[in-house]
Parts: structure tokens; C-alpha cells; sequence
């Protein structure tokens, strides 16, 4: 276990971490006199002044025991919030592993969940595939006078963040659509989760066949996975939750680059997110229903593959002409949005999808686009990202944008002009809602790090978003 609350100090730890703003340094009654004598004459002398993100690190004889005690900035208090808290703790711990002791020296600040998520956080690592595995990690006892919940939010939240990436970073040729949701099911079982899975033959019945026509070059065949949580029996009202699951995309006959297929394992990043809020929803036993859909497939290369020009007709009798294989993620989502809304009687749906690369040319690698029909939704799911190290920006989407989706052979053609792309993709998705309030989370940016991103420091899965759905659905 990585993360525990205690109500007392111990001697008995290999390090003990302060966290202080700089308004004020005031040292723990568990250092002696003398050794809290000798840390005000370090900090002095080494001009340590707790800014954000500054750490200083000293030994004492405390009590006659040594102790190797490290301080930790915040900065100035009136100028944090969840998001930067974040960010200094994971600056100030990330490089620690072992058994520690850790404080707030300002009770105001205390704050379990947000310490939890930045331990785990830094403990993370997919090295499945590496000869040498990681085998230090931190282990974290937490000061605390609140009350301590059965289960923190903040650490059970964090754990499946782990499970999202897991399915993010694993190899294609592993996570196969097949395995998707066999690990759907497995979950299921474990959160508490109604889980049910259709194969082709059962896609074929219902009418998916833009969602088919993707798979259809596939050596691992496509499984429709459905998940259904039941929170509040009493309750008629059912979020609706789906998630884009291409497990690898070559771009299919519009074939992408190498460079560009080396991140693709990502493609089902939105169904990782789905199954996360699933998870989160059910371990935390929120009282509200949701039922979430994954139209999980690979776009392949082959002789039975679609093709640039043909015209698909999707599952709610709507016809799209391809201008491009590699737009497939759409023509998955079309189908698996018409099935929740029609077939699920779902109140109203979030569909995530890492969709297009106009979105990181618009909002960066660090925010995710937020489009929908309701003003008022889009509003509360972006609040609900202050709680967690989350950025959301919502988009326009005027109906000027649909004029850009026009075909000369079908009702629509799935890639429209070339600017505005993000915002074409999220025009062609409203055309499969069935009037229901919507909102759709473009993540190609945010589900995939570069290293970059000062929080997210190593390559690969982020595990983002899926913890502003579960806020935005239990509030």
C-alpha cells in the first residue's frame, strides 16, 4: 500500500517531508529544541524561503535518533489552488522512494486525497517490457487530524488512473479488441459493473455497419462492449458514456506514416477514459445510473478494406461518403452513439475520443476540447475539473461548421474541409445523438504525453479525464 493517514508522529521512518508556504515556516512540536534550532539555522543560512516548487533537505539528531527531514514549497498561500498544489508536491517528492513521513505544516492546506494521487502518481510506471522493473517506491504515512473516509476519493481514483494507463501503453498486438473487453468484463466483476459483449454477428444485426466497414481489413475481429452501472434504482435519469476504441490504427488505405502509427496504441484512449469512469462511479458507489458503450475495432490495411470513396450507411439510416480511411474514428462513434440513444434510452451522453490532430494544433498537448449541444452541461463537466490537474476549453460549433461536411454522393462525407477539423468531427457526431443533450471530450492532446508536460514527465498514457466525468456525474 503507497498511501496510509495517521493521526501520530513516529520515529521510525527513512525520511520526513514538511510541506510549508512561504508566508510562513513553522517547524512540527516533534522536533526537539535543539534540532528545531539547528533546521531555522539551515533554512536561514541556505536562504530557503518554501517558494513553489523549492525544497531543501537537511539531517538532525532528533531525540538521539537521526532524521532526514526534507521541506517542501507551496509558495504563497493565497495563490494555490488544487492544480499547483499538485505540481509542487510532485516537484518536491519525485525523486524520494522509501517509507515517509509527510505534513502539511498549515493544517489549512491538509488536503489526503490531492497526496494520494500525487504518490501514486509518481510510483507509476509500465515497465512490463522492460528486463530491469522498478523496485523502489515511495510508501507514504500521511499526517492528518480529519476523519479518514474507508475509501479516499483521491487514492481509490488514482489506482484506477493506473488501470487506464495500463490499457493506454499496452502493445496493440496484446490489447487486441478481444482482450478490451475481456478486461471490460474483468473489471466488471471487480467494481461492480453490468458488463455485455456483442460480437459482429451481433453488430451486423443491430445495423453498425459504418462501425463494421472500419473493421472490416481486421485480423482481430470487432466486439461491441456495454457496460451498465446501476447507482440509484429509484432514479429513470441515465448518463450515457462512449468511448472511441480503435486498440490500433494503421489509417487504414489512407495509410499513416511510421511516425505517425508509433502512439496509435493510443486510438482507444477514450475507451480506456470511459472504463475508468465505469470503475471510479462503481468503487465509489455513486448513487446515479450510467450506461456506457466501446464499438472497439482495428482500422487495417488488406484486400477487404474500405476505401476512399465509398459510401457507408450508418446505423440510423444516415449515408457517408469516405474522403478518408484515417477519419475512422467517427464512423466507429456514429454507430456506437445511434445504439446508446436509441437502444439504451440513455438521458443524455459523453463520448470521448482521442479524434483528431486539429485539436492539439488548436489547445496543445495539455487541454482537452470540450464541443456540445448544451451550453449549461459543458459548463458544469468543465467546473468539475478544478478538483483534479485537469484542463478543459470549450468550443464553438455553430451550424455554419456543418456546410463543410457536405457530399456530392451522400448525406455527408466524414472529413469535411480542412480547417476547423476538430470541429467538423464534432459536427459530423451531432449528427448521430438523436436530439439527446450531449457533450463530446476530444482528448488526442491530453490522453497521450510527450514528456513534456511538467506533471506528466514520463512518455505514454496520462490517465486524464475519466476523474472529471466521474465529478461531473456524481455532483
Amino acid at each position: 500500500m503507497s498511501f496510509k493517514c495517521t493521526k501520530i508522529y513516529e520515529d521510525t521512518y527513512d525520511k520526513y517531508v514538511l510541506i510549508s508556504t512561504s508566508d510562513k515556516i513553522n517547524l512540527p512540536n516533534f522536533l526537539d529544541k535543539n534540532s528545531k534550532k539547528l533546521a531555522e539555522e539551515i533554512i536561514k543560512k541556505n536562504n530557503f524561503t518554501a517558494k513553489s516548487s523549492e525544497k531543501i533537505s537537511m539531517t538532525l539528531v532528533n531525540d538521539k535518533k537521526l532524521l532526514d527531514l526534507r521541506i517542501i514549497g507551496l509558495g504563497e498561500k493565497n495563490k494555490l489552488n488544487n492544480k499547483n498544489i499538485r505540481q509542487y508536491l510532485y516537484d518536491g517528492l519525485k525523486d524520494i522512494t522509501g517509507k515517509v513521513f509527510v505534513a502539511f505544516l498549515d493544517k489549512e492546506l491538509d488536503n489526503m486525497d490531492v497526496v494520494a494521487e500525487v504518490v501514486e502518481h509518481i510510483n507509476y510506471k509500465f515497465d512490463k517490457y522492460f528486463s530491469q522493473k522498478k523496485e523502489k517506491f515511495l510508501e507514504v504515512s500521511y499526517l492528518t487530524d480529519k476523519k479518514v473516509p474507508k475509501l479516499i476519493e483521491g487514492y481509490e481514483l488514482s489506482k484506477i488512473s493506473n488501470i487506464v494507463r495500463d490499457l493506454v501503453n499496452e502493445q496493440a498486438e496484446v490489447l487486441t479488441p478481444k482482450a478490451l473487453a475481456d478486461k471490460a468484463v474483468d473489471l466488471g466483476r471487480e467494481y461492480g459493473f453490468e458488463v455485455e459483449i456483442y460480437d459482429e454477428k451481433k453488430a451486423k444485426k443491430l445495423g453498425m455497419n459504418s462501425y463494421l466497414s472500419v473493421a472490416r481489413a481486421a485480423h482481430h475481429r470487432p466486439y461491441v462492449i456495454v457496460m451498465r452501472y446501476k447507482g440509484e434504482a429509484k432514479s429513470k435519469y441515465t448518463y450515457g458514456l462512449v468511448g472511441k476504441g480503435l486498440t490500433y490504427d494503421t489509417g487504414g488505405l489512407s495509410l499513416k506514416p511510421t511516425d505517425g502509427m508509433l502512439t496509435m496504441r493510443c486510438d482507444m484512449g477514450g475507451a480506456a477514459t470511459v472504463i475508468g469512469s465505469m470503475c471510479s462511479l462503481a468503487k465509489m458507489k455513486v448513487k446515479k445510473n450510467v450506461t456506457c458503450v466501446v464499438a472497439a475495432c482495428e482500422n487495417s490495411i488488406g484486400p477487404n478494406a474500405y476505401r476512399p470513396g465509398d459510401i457507408l450507411t450508418a446505423m440510423n439510416g444516415k449515408t457517408i461518403e469516405v474522403t478518408n480511411t484515417d477519419a475512422e474514428g467517427r464512423l466507429t462513434l456514429a454507430d456506437a452513439l445511434t445504439y446508446i440513444a436509441k437502444h439504451e434510452k440513455v438521458d443524455e451522453i459523453i463520448d470521448v475520443a482521442t479524434l483528431t490532430g486539429a485539436i492539439m494544433i488548436g489547445l496543445g498537448e495539455d487541454v482537452t476540447g470540450v464541443f456540445s449541444n448544451d451550453d449549461k452541461i459543458a459548463r458544469k463537466l468543465i467546473d468539475s475539473s478544478e478538483k483534479w490537474n485537469e484542463y478543459f476549453w470549450q468550443m464553438p460549433m455553430f451550424d455554419l461548421y456543418k456546410r463543410n461536411l457536405k457530399s456530392s454522393y451522400a448525406d455527408m462525407q466524414n472529413t469535411g474541409v480542412r480547417y476547423g477539423g476538430s470541429i467538423n468531427a464534432a459536427k459530423f457526431l451531432e449528427e448521430f445523438i438523436e436530439g439527446k443533450k450531449w457533450i463530446h471530450l476530444d482528448i488526442a492532446g491530453t490522453a497521450w504525453a510527450s514528456g513534456s508536460n511538467p506533471y506528466y514527465t514520463q512518455k505514454g498514457a496520462t490517465g486524464q479525464v475519466f476523474r472529471t466525468i466521474y465529478s461531473y456525474i456524481k455532483e
